[in-house]
């Protein structure tokens, strides 16, 4: 009975070691959605549809690397959170291909969203078959949706993320700057120019806009 079932794990293996690779990764749990993409409109292309983002991480191994697509609007966890992943995945894996799926962002959240994680922004209430489209563009296509924020030396850099991540947490800005060992000063003109460069009034709005992104997204816009 043990060696038939060493038997039955070990061709288990060879099967998935067998499998071609996959051709996009998909973090959705909009039904609707993955069903009309996998189903109808890339019959052809291998996708894989992931629960979470750890999930994605385990097919980092694979070369080529997938094409990674994230449904903003129907993940069960903050968009900061999904920023801050995908800026580590550019750094463990350089070239990465991210697309990010959001319905009827104001244009400065959309600003921030691509000058942090420094990828494509897709509106999700576009018709399906555009979105395919879209979706089958090469990275080094224009991206569709980016607003005023294209280029390439707008990303946030480390030190402004840490600012803003601590601001998204809810700390002061007194507080951070003694954590992060920085002048007040410093902090708030940080704040500014990130504000001004996304196209905000004042860091009063980017800090609503922080706490607005540190919400778990409802299913209001999920065709569940």
């Amino acid at each position: 009975m043990i060696f038939d079932r060493l038997e039955y794990f070990q061709q288990q293996i060879r099967a998935l070691r067998l499998q071609p690779p996959v051709d996009m990764l998909l973090v959705s749990n909009d039904r609707y959605l993955s069903l009309a993409l996998t189903q109808h409109l890339f019959k052809r292309t291998r996708i894989h549809i992931c629960a979470t983002l750890e999930e994605v991480m385990s097919f980092f191994k694979q070369t080529p690397l997938p094409g990674i697509v994230i449904d903003l609007d129907c993940i069960t966890i903050p968009v900061i959170q999904v920023l801050a992943a995908i800026r580590l995945w550019h750094k463990e894996r350089p070239g990465i291909n991210v697309t990010l799926l959001t319905a009827g962002r104001k244009p400065e959240a959309a600003c921030f969203i691509v000058a942090a994680a420094a990828c494509r922004v897709i509106e999700r209430r576009l018709d399906v078959r555009i979105m395919a489209y879209l979706l089958m563009l090469q990275p080094c296509s224009p991206a569709p949706v980016q607003a005023n924020y294209t280029r390439e030396n707008d990303v946030l850099s480390l030190r402004e993320w840490n600012i803003l991540m601590e601001v998204a947490s809810g700390h002061s800005l007194k507080a951070i700057a003694v954590s992060l060992k920085k002048p007040y000063h410093s902090v708030v003109y940080t704040l500014g120019r990130v504000s001004v460069r996304i196209g905000l009034n004042n860091r009063k709005t980017l800090i609503y806009l922080l706490h607005e992104l540190s919400v778990v997204p409802t299913e209001r816009n999920c065709e569940c």
